[in-house]
């Protein structure tokens, strides 16, 4: 063999085909990351979490985004919006776009978003994939609102998942486990009640009552029995601070914490304040809670008996802001007679169950959410009662 036909023999030789290939997959991949990235969002009513492979939680901020009234460009998103609810200046308007896990107002929920993943990029345009965590009950042209004010936020494709499968996989549920699961996800606009096996959605049930639904129970509650008017960051704050999901008879056994809380009196418009007790928050946010625990309920009593006999030793998973309310927990085990498990991550459940099928193609393809909608399901979301 001569001798400058040996390096040509080595070069060709396998190993080293396959380390040239590995090379070129590795810069590709490189290249790919730079100029595509895949996003897993919680596009969620109170708050909006972004997660990324490799990195976790990037984002983690209100659903909130400051538009100038006259130019219309925004000028503030997430916690810096927030901050401004309720002190407004003249010439800017805050808006919360998600409302029930739905967006209400496309435009807004467009810049919002395209705002929150061009900070996640750091100002680069990026070609992303995302997938988003929808309610269960969601219609096809509600749907169709989520996808396409992310594909103007110029995203290249939009999957769409169940928020109750995206949070039991993000509490760690395992993909081959083909048990029946209960996750009761208590967010911000809904609580997403399913039952899950094989991660697949077995059944699924959406309620209105929810994180916000409590607010305005105390709201209301402040405004009927004090004649006070306070604003909705008041009222979420009385909830974070004084709400427990006990029975009315436990939270008047337990000891009662006060809080004072100001307000604008509705009789002369001052300044007004008030001091309420964990006693009256428990009263007043009650009926929001037994809906829940009846929703659960019920989504049990439709459930096929196989189905119900794995319920009855997996249990129910509890994610979503909700669970970290003081005695859900508890108040669930007792009434449904079911042994409770809470997330590690509650409030990120969703986005890390959306985040893990980003990483399982093959199972995020089984279980998005198809955009061919039967044409009789159509024509009933297109009818206007007048």
């Amino acid at each position: 063999m001569l001798a400058y036909e040996l390096p040509f023999l080595i070069e060709n030789t396998l190993p080293a085909q396959l380390f040239k290939r590995e090379a070129r997959v590795k810069n590709m991949g490189i290249l790919s990351s730079f100029f595509a990235d895949d996003l897993a969002i919680d596009l969620g009513t109170v708050n909006t979490l972004i997660y990324a492979p490799h990195r976790g939680i990037v984002l983690c901020e209100p659903s909130a985004v400051a538009i100038h009234k006259y130019s219309h460009e925004v000028t503030a998103i997430g916690l810096e919006a927030y901050k401004l609810l309720g002190r407004e200046p003249h010439d800017t308007e805050v808006h919360r776009p998600v409302h029930s896990g739905i967006i209400e107002n496309f435009d807004v929920a467009e810049k919002m978003l395209a705002a929150f993943i061009n900070r996640v990029h750091d100002g680069h345009q990026k070609r992303s994939h995302l997938v988003i965590g929808v309610p269960g009950s969601s219609t096809a042209l509600e749907q169709r609102s989520v996808r396409d004010a992310a594909h103007i936020a110029k995203a290249t494709r939009v999957d769409l998942v169940n928020e109750g499968l995206a949070a039991a996989l993000g509490a760690g549920l395992n993909f081959d486990d083909e048990r029946a699961h209960l996750v009761v996800d208590i967010g911000g606009g809904t609580t997403n009640i399913a039952i899950i096996a094989s991660a697949a959605v077995v059944s699924s049930l959406s309620l209105r009552a929810a994180g916000n639904s409590m607010d305005e129970a105390i709201h209301d509650y402040v405004r009927s029995k004090y004649s006070m008017l306070i604003g909705e960051r008041t009222a979420e704050e009385v909830k974070k601070e004084l709400g427990a999901a006990r029975s009315l008879v436990n939270e008047q056994k337990a000891e009662e914490r006060r809080m004072e809380v100001v307000g604008k009196d509705l009789v002369d418009g001052s300044a007004k304040a008030v001091e309420i007790t964990s006693g009256e928050v428990c009263e007043a946010i009650e009926p929001v809670l037994s809906e829940i625990t009846s929703g659960a309920r019920r989504v049990i009593e439709d459930a096929q008996p196989d189905a119900t006999a794995d319920i009855y030793h997996t249990g129910i998973i509890l994610t979503g802001g909700g669970a970290l309310m003081n005695g859900m927990s508890e108040r669930l085990q007792r009434e449904l007679r079911l042994h409770v498990v809470t997330a590690d991550d509650p409030l990120a459940a969703v986005a890390f169950g959306a985040g893990r099928l980003l990483e399982e193609p093959e199972k995020l393809q089984r279980v998005s959410i198809r955009q061919d909608a039967p044409a009789w399901q159509m024509s009933e979301e297109l009818i206007v009662n007048w």
